[in-house]
């Protein structure tokens, strides 16, 4: 291994070590000492690669995260009308929401309920908003949506998502998390009063 793909290697060892130690005793019990430890090297290395504890997390959810909003990405680029766009935007960052919740809930509550001084989870939100954004444009500009003006149109497609795409509010629906036939009509709703506003 190259002197430049080490301290890319150690990171992601880190990454993985501290994402175990989660899973097995929680954020708030993880501790930077035991996540050294258990790769045999001193705490001061971790250091090297994060500034502190909130970091560290912070990198354990972006693994996630990242992969998720390429996907996301992807539908913001693709050429279809922005009304699909919208439509599937939502449908896909609901539906990754859900399993992640059911599948890996410790992963997913770091997103919905931040450990002090994380920033990733903020950050994750002004991406969501950004790209919301980009669609919402596209659609005003191409007379699929209506409304003059797109901070406005912005809010209100995310505030009627909201129970469906925002991550404290399925944390507070766990017992009756949505099926995919309930989102999906809340969603088409949100598209419908979009599409109306013209």
């Amino acid at each position: 291994m190259s002197n430049a793909a080490q301290p890319e290697a150690t990171r992601a060892r880190l990454i993985a070590a501290a994402a175990a130690e989660i899973r097995k005793i929680g954020p708030r019990r993880m501790a930077i000492l035991h996540v050294a430890a258990s790769l045999g090297m001193s705490h001061a290395n971790v250091y090297r690669h994060f500034p502190d504890k909130a970091g560290l997390l912070d990198a354990v959810l972006n693994t996630w995260l990242r992969a998720l909003e390429q996907r996301l990405g992807a539908i913001v680029e693709g050429p279809d009308p922005a009304d699909d766009k919208l439509e599937r935007y939502f449908a896909t960052l609901s539906r990754a929401y859900v399993e992640t919740l059911k599948s890996d809930p410790v992963t997913f509550r770091l997103l919905a309920e931040p450990e002090k001084g994380a920033l990733e989870p903020q950050r994750h939100r002004q991406r969501v908003h950004q790209q919301v954004a980009r669609i919402v444009e596209e659609g005003m500009s191409t007379r699929i949506f209506g409304g003059s003006e797109a901070r406005r149109s912005v809010q209100l497609a995310l505030d009627l998502a909201h129970r469906h795409i925002d991550p404290t509010a399925l944390i507070a629906m766990t017992t009756d998390l949505a099926t995919d036939g309930r989102r999906d009509r809340a969603i088409r709703a949100v598209i419908r009063a979009m599409v109306a506003k013209k």
